[in-house]
């Protein structure tokens, strides 16, 4: 090969030999430094070169055994040295910065412990005694997580990846709770990065890797996520394949079930509209009425009919946790999310809450979770005037400021509706008939969501479609129908100069 023909050759190769550079040293300066002593070799050797077919894998050779040298440099024990490269297939490369792009993609999706050996040999340049320290295992360990990674890293730059559609269209979940606990893991599940590791997971069972594709985020930005549902039973493994471990009513799932249970929602909505508009009902006694209902025909009668059970999780809580995939057409976007929940002091005297946002932040979670508030807000309802202890004050400020005790010239009432055990029980006896035809539909509903949902969830998970087809329930016989209350303007929103409209006491 003549000088002309050389130079050529080297001209062309410049940016190539640079690539390479930068994907195996810590900065430019580096990079630039060793691509000089490689064309400096090839030039000493282009003797050697017996045509130019073979230039490119002269080249090649050259370029591996520099760097080889220049490693022995770097590398503070000898005898840890590696005898191979970090990747050998640089040849295989066009002539642009692709295969930097492709190894920083593949770092990204090494597992944690592949991940750190790779980093602390490769870019900071740590010995493999150094490493066995920093990551606590043996020598020899190292040397099997380097030699491993080196394999996959080849053979996943040769791969075509391609990221998955929650990469671009990342799904929002409400994740919902039913138990007699604090929801340990409440945060957990609404982050949104493991929101989206669930969904991913639901219907296929995934490696690290591919959630990181799916979600179009490096692994070391999941791994803690990934551990965190582990721990707290929202994923199971099979192997090194995690699968979503809780149920997920996604979308589709739900226009099929609304399609499937209109007319029965709207006998629901029918029902109760026409109490309201018969009887003549103020605002809040229409949404106390409505809730009154709701609550006797969903959350006692028919829920003892489906023999809710609530199993123990790892950290003790009878529970259920499931999950919602948010859309448009979702009443809880439409501002009609609701809570249920009841608490009771130690003489059996209840408050019973009916929250929906549309009435304003739903306020049953800090009772539930505070024996002191309900103490004190159910000692009011029974005419205790003064409270004397420092702590009960701050707790009568604060219900005073929440609006749910009133303080006229120092007298101190409950704003909601209190009732004695007899007293609701009459209240009750006059919607028999229309409690039994909200029940009626609802059971309805849930028969014909529990076909649905059979064919929308994972078969691990298809023992408990008609205990979750109750939950299910919550948005059709009750969201939507006081949704549909509230669009047709026979419900209004609280408007703050009334009695509080969805919680009531019942004194034993």
């Amino acid at each position: 090969m003549d000088k002309h023909e050389l130079d050529t050759k080297i001209t062309d190769i410049a940016k190539t030999i640079l690539s390479y550079c930068i994907a195996r040293t810590s900065n430019h300066f580096e990079a630039e430094d060793l691509a000089q002593d490689i064309i400096l070799e090839i030039y000493k050797s282009a003797d050697n070169i017996r045509n130019a077919n073979a230039f490119y894998g002269f080249m090649w050779a050259i370029a591996g055994n520099v760097y080889k040298q220049w490693c022995k440099k770097k590398t503070k024990n000898k005898e840890c040295e590696l005898t191979d490269n970090l990747i050998d297939v640089a040849e295989t490369f066009d002539d642009d910065n692709s295969e930097l792009y492709l190894l920083r993609r593949e770092l990204t999706l090494l597992s944690e412990k592949h991940r750190k050996a790779v980093i602390l040999y490769y870019i900071e340049n740590k010995s493999c005694s150094e490493i066995s320290k920093h990551l606590s295992i043996s020598e020899s360990m190292v040397k099997y997580l380097l030699f491993k990674s080196r394999q996959i890293l080849k053979e996943g730059m040769s791969m075509e990846r391609n990221y998955g559609q929650q990469s671009y269209n990342p799904k929002e979940l409400s994740i919902l709770y039913w138990g007699n606990g604090k929801n340990t893991y409440n945060t957990v599940y609404e982050n949104k990065i493991s929101q989206n590791i669930l969904f991913a997971c639901y219907n296929d069972k995934l490696t690290a890797e591919e959630i990181s594709l799916e979600l179009g985020i490096a692994l070391p930005y999941i791994e803690d996520n990934l551990k965190q549902l582990v721990e707290c039973e929202a994923l199971g493994l099979d192997g090194r394949k995690y699968y979503t471990n809780i149920v997920i009513f996604t979308a589709e799932c739900a226009v099929e079930v609304a399609n499937k249970t209109r007319v029965f929602r709207n006998n629901i909505s029918d029902t109760l509209s026409e109490i309201i508009t018969n009887r003549n009902l103020s605002n809040s006694e229409a949404w106390l009425t409505v809730c009154c209902i709701l609550y006797k025909a969903i959350f006692e009668n028919l829920q003892s009919k489906v023999n809710i059970e609530l199993p123990e999780n790892k950290f003790g809580e009878n529970c259920i946790v499931w999950a919602v995939e948010k859309s448009v057409d979702s009443m809880r976007n439409k501002g009609f999310e609701f809570g249920v929940s009841n608490t009771e002091n130690e003489n059996g005297d209840r408050v019973q809450f009916f929250d929906f946002s549309v009435n304003g932040d739903m306020v049953h979670h800090s009772f539930y979770s505070s024996k002191s508030l309900t103490n004190v807000f159910l000692d009011i309802a029974k005419g205790k005037k003064d409270f004397d202890n420092e702590f009960e004050k701050i707790v009568v400020a604060e219900l005073v400021k929440k609006g749910y005790v009133l303080n006229e010239n120092g007298k101190l009432m409950v704003n909601v509706p209190v009732f004695t055990k007899e007293e609701f029980k009459q209240f009750m006896s006059q919607f028999n008939s229309e409690v039994e035809i909200v029940e009626q539909n609802a059971n309805v509903i849930m028969n014909e969501a529990t076909k649905i949902i059979k064919n929308y969830i994972p078969v691990h998970l298809k023992s408990q479609a008609y205990q979750m087809a109750y939950f299910r329930i919550f948005e059709d016989a009750i969201s939507v129908p006081v949704g549909t209350l509230a669009e047709n303007k026979v419900l209004f929103p609280y408007n703050g100069n009334s009695i509080l409209p969805t919680t009531y006491i019942i004194l034993k």
